[in-house]
């Protein structure tokens, strides 16, 4: 990494001014990969497939309005980094002063010490997959050491481009294998019965959680963040972060129902249902009597590419948030905050150095099942707090009108702080053996 006399990067300088064009705009989709590349992960393959194992095609509206709802949530959260130029977490200290930061800071922690170690085996595990007789730890240390070094390199333009590349893998690849899966016996008789919208009797709890089931948390908080080092700034730009946040979420979209329509070809006919990331490798072995050795190469392909992008686009979102949040407890002014959580700059690195090694320990020494209780329970309350907070931070008369919170806006986020509310309360229930849904 850089040397003491390296400075750290500062912020690129404001981007120029915004296009006009749909078809200009389009170009400047950046931040918005990013996030969707770091959304969608193992686990999201995991509850995609394994609903459309149960019932088919018929809880896809589950994932459409979950999205719509995150897409909100990713939409506020960049237009309040439009307001001027101070960061989330220094809008935070408005509502309650040091304590979110500071509790922002523990849940980013959390997350980061349990974050690497499952996605890394899987990646790892899928490329034995592809590369039979590949050693085991020498390639897991590969992929999380090139992650890191990736993302602790010093430039975000380097993980947006390797962001872009990896999205197009996976975009082809889903489509691929959604097409290929077809040919499955039942297939069509599948898709088609069950096509309709449904809910399921006594399923309420769990098509709720279904709804919040697919796109990171943290990478909706990191979005300002990557927003923020395209350079975009002011009202103006309002246009190209909801046409960058809306593609971020019809990308999404597109993955869901493409992993929605592989459980229903390959899993719902066959009633064979996964319950874990690593489960999702053998699916590979299904699509070779239907799309030949190529489709199988080309399903793991797409899963290293999903799997290792969430690696990524995890670890850039600890380094930003960790970093920013270690700024604002100091009390650093916000005209400051460019160099102090600079991807170059010291706490960012020490934030990705934490994350690596809680890669290797977790993946050597296992999980410890008190802290795993504590993360899910605390964890759960980020989209809740967020949602809270933007509802608050949006409304503001000192805020420019055009960059305030409209009618559609409120109602979504009332929704999202009801909904992901009662889903974090259903957790700690959870958590202290009250309630097993």
């Amino acid at each position: 990494m850089a040397n003491a006399n390296t400075q750290p990067q500062i912020n690129p300088k404001p981007a120029d001014a915004p296009p006009r064009s749909w078809a200009a705009r389009l170009r400047f989709v950046g931040p918005g990969i990013v996030l969707a590349m770091a959304s969608v992960g193992a686990g999201d393959m995991v509850t995609t497939l394994n609903s459309a194992s149960q019932f088919g095609l018929g809880l896809v509206w589950v994932f459409v309005v979950g999205l719509i709802l995150k897409f909100a949530l990713s939409e506020a959260i960049a237009r309040l980094q439009l307001t001027s130029d101070r960061t989330f977490l220094s809008h935070l200290t408005d509502l309650g002063g040091r304590f979110f930061p500071a509790l922002f800071l523990v849940i980013v922690l959390l997350v980061g010490f349990f974050y690497g170690s499952g996605l890394t085996a899987i990646t790892t595990l899928t490329l034995q997959a592809i590369f039979p007789g590949l050693p085991y730890w020498p390639a897991f240390a590969a992929v999380v050491v090139s992650a890191v070094v990736l993302v602790g390199i010093g430039r975000y333009s380097v993980v947006e481009k390797a962001m872009y590349g990896f999205g197009v893998i996976m975009f082809i690849g889903m489509i691929w294998i959604a097409f290929g899966s077809a040919g499955s016996e039942g297939a069509s008789a599948a898709a088609t019965s069950t096509l309709l919208p449904t809910l399921p009797e006594g399923s309420f709890v769990t098509v709720l959680s279904l709804i919040g089931g697919v796109g990171g948390a943290i990478g909706i908080l990191a979005y300002s963040y990557w927003v923020r080092e395209s350079g975009w700034s002011g009202q103006e730009w309002k246009s190209v972060v909801r046409l960058d946040s809306g593609t971020s979420y019809v990308i999404i979209g597109i993955f869901a129902i493409a992993m929605s329509v592989v459980g229903t070809h390959l899993l719902y006919t066959t009633q064979t249902s996964i319950t874990e990331g690593e489960a999702i490798i053998p699916i590979a072995n299904l699509l070779e009597p239907l799309a030949g050795d190529i489709g199988r190469i080309m399903f793991l392909v797409s899963l290293v590419a999903i799997v290792y992008t969430s690696i990524i686009g995890g670890f850039s979102a600890i380094g930003y948030l960790t970093a920013d949040s270690i700024r604002v407890l100091r009390g650093i002014a916000d005209e400051h905050a460019d160099r102090e959580m600079a991807p170059a700059s010291i706490p960012f690195r020490v934030a990705l150095v934490y994350a690596l090694v809680c890669t290797f320990a977790v993946s050597t020494l296992g999980k410890p099942v008190t802290l795993v209780i504590v993360y899910a329970t605390v964890s759960a309350f980020v989209l809740p707090i967020l949602s809270f907070a933007l509802l608050r931070l949006l409304n503001r008369s000192s805020l420019p009108q055009r960059l305030r919170n409209g009618w559609l806006s409120n109602i979504a986020l009332v929704a999202c702080l009801l909904l992901f509310g009662f889903l974090a309360v259903v957790q700690v229930l959870e958590s202290l053996g009250l309630y097993s849904g």
